[in-house]
């Protein structure tokens, strides 16, 4: 199945794509921020902003997505420069609303918040405010954005469009990243060392020219920083994602405290394995015969888990399969790895896929599809409260992975089970443990980039020490590995993301303690964290669901989770 991107255009050369962008511009214009000094005209101004951003993002949204598929392809990749450079004259127009709203006066600002007609924009308004002492001024801002397009995002692409290109051969086959990938789980010791030498061979071939980009886009947020007054590299992402820098640390901290669950599982492991070690290729290995698990199957298991929890979860997610929102098997020039888009309220999300027809495919299935009802619960807040804050980003994902693993687990017994016990204990590992130590990885490499570029062995060099301390002594590496960093794309195109992915699987255990305790009553305050959107902060969004993320017992019983299932295995 390949998705059918005609909800948004017809094609790449539709005219209203280009009337959208001519809308977006005209929309833009002359948005004169005195009106923020008159709530009623203020009122109006956030509606004409709102829908400026929109017509700019639907051809934007569009042009990604169509790019997606198409990395190799001129026509996309010109398409997609065209559109990113309206959206950035179309943000650029906004800017001086968006300065002066940041820098109103105080009592200007309170009038704003008391206009019944901005009621439904208070945290909208209160984000805004809370950048003031980063925000520059509106031409030094303009050209931060212009930087952007030969900067961040020039490099962002540059690595989506070079890493694209990287075909690997395994036996006879050539194959895609994510083909190679996968590989790394085949039950045959021989393929999965076949596929880690050519995955981590060609990385290493690779690491000085993915370290320049590496380089690059760390040397333009150091730059962020100083320009725009930040104390800590952390701060920008707490202040993104409203929790104080303490917040993140304390969890990298107790997440690291909690390193030597990582060893004692792959202790097992080894032993499972008959080795006193798990060596580095077989890291992912199967611990017996995984189930092959064709996309068909894995659409009905996933629509099963989700019934079981909520018919309303399983009629949207059936709506990705019957209008094609849903982009399934990797081809060349597809972009790796899997996405869900989440659109925009006046349209709806679309899921990228890699299916590699096994029991991680369909992991990845339950985990995209997860965003995608998020993003489409959502809907029902206005533009600028729509989306999903960072700490609540992986909350449906990893929510619908733990709900398809109850479905398995209940359905099998003995060894199957065991064998499943252990797949939850590892994807603890990768979506908790491994995205804090990746965080730990890129903190100390932005550091040592503020005294110079970093040569490619200084980044294997962090790389294998994080690694070490994460492992402790239960795995055996090879020189390969320590190249693993340069095909993490997280490292390229976001700042700090990987912790959120920490964040957000703690917060789900909390939850999914919630939904063990009180059933089916609890599924409606679920659903209520989803379509709550950015309308209110992460913490209060999930104190309606009695989560409290500032709290020892948050942190205590995510980890006693994992403990339960680590004494769990025989």
């Amino acid at each position: 199945m390949e998705w059918d991107l005609s909800d948004l255009y017809a094609g790449p050369e539709d005219p209203a794509l280009e009337a959208d962008l001519g809308e977006a511009l005209r929309l833009a214009s002359d948005l004169s921020p005195e009106g923020l000094l008159d709530p009623q005209e203020a009122e109006s101004l956030f509606r004409r902003y709102e829908m400026a951003l929109e017509k700019a993002y639907k051809p934007l949204n569009y042009a990604s997505l169509y790019f997606a598929t198409r990395t190799q392809d001129a026509s996309a990749k010109a398409l997609l420069d065209r559109v990113r450079n309206r959206y950035t004259e179309v943000r650029n127009r906004l800017l001086p609303l968006e300065i002066a709203l940041r820098k109103l006066p105080e009592e200007a600002f309170q009038g704003l918040l008391g206009h019944e007609g901005l009621k439904d924009l208070h945290h909208f308004l209160k984000r805004q405010r809370a950048y003031a002492p980063h925000t520059l001024s509106e031409r030094e801002e303009e050209l931060l954005n212009l930087k952007g397009l030969v900067g961040r995002s020039a490099w962002s692409q540059f690595y989506t469009e070079y890493t694209g290109r990287f075909r690997f051969r395994v036996g006879e086959r050539e194959l895609t990243e994510m083909e190679v990938r996968a590989l790394r789980r085949d039950p045959d010791p021989g393929v999965r060392r076949e596929a880690h030498r050519e995955l981590y061979g060609k990385l290493l071939a690779e690491a000085p020219t993915l370290g320049a980009v590496f380089n690059a886009v760390y040397l333009d947020y150091l730059q962020d920083l100083r320009l725009r007054n930040f104390a800590h590299p952390l701060e920008p992402v707490a202040l993104r994602d409203e929790v104080e820098v303490k917040d993140i640390e304390a969890l990298l901290e107790a997440t690291r405290a909690h390193y030597p669950l990582v060893e004692a599982y792959y202790r097992w492991k080894a032993r499972r394995l008959g080795q006193e070690k798990v060596p580095s290729p077989d890291l992912l290995a199967p611990l017996g015969e995984k189930p092959k698990i064709p996309f068909a199957e894995a659409k009905e298991l996933v629509l099963t888990a989700f019934r079981r929890f909520s018919p309303e979860i399983e009629a949207i997610a059936k709506e990705f399969f019957a209008q094609r929102w849903i982009d399934v098997y990797p081809r060349p020039g597809k972009r790796g790895g899997a996405f869900c888009s989440g659109g925009l309220p006046s349209t709806h999300p679309y899921v990228l896929l890699n299916h590699t027809d096994d029991l991680d495919a369909a992991h990845t299935l339950a985990h995209e599809l997860g965003h995608g009802v998020h993003f489409y619960l959502a809907r029902g807040q206005r533009l600028l409260n729509f989306g999903a804050s960072t700490p609540l980003a992986e909350t449906a994902s990893v929510f619908a992975e733990i709900l398809l693993d109850d479905l398995l687990l209940e359905r099998l017994s003995g060894e199957e089970r065991t064998l499943l016990l252990a797949e939850r204990v590892e994807d603890a590992v990768n979506t908790l443990f491994r995205q804090v130590m990746y965080t730990f990885f890129e903190r100390r490499s932005l550091e040592a980039r503020r005294e110079a570029a970093l040569s490619p062995e200084a980044f294997h060099g962090i790389w294998q020490e994080e690694q070490a301390r994460l492992y402790g002594d239960a795995v055996a590496w090879t020189e390969l590995d320590g190249a693993a960093w340069a095909g993490i794309p997280h490292f390229v195109h976001y700042r700090f993301y990987t912790y959120s992915y920490a964040l957000g699987y703690l917060v789900v255990l909390a939850l999914y303690g919630k939904y063990q305790e009180e059933g089916q009553a609890f599924v409606p305050r679920y659903l209520e964290v989803l379509k709550a959107g950015e309308s209110q902060s992460p913490k209060a969004i999930l104190a309606q669901a009695g989560v409290d993320l500032a709290s020892e017992a948050f942190f205590r019983y995510g980890f006693g989770v994992l403990e339960s299932w680590l004494k769990a295995l025989p």
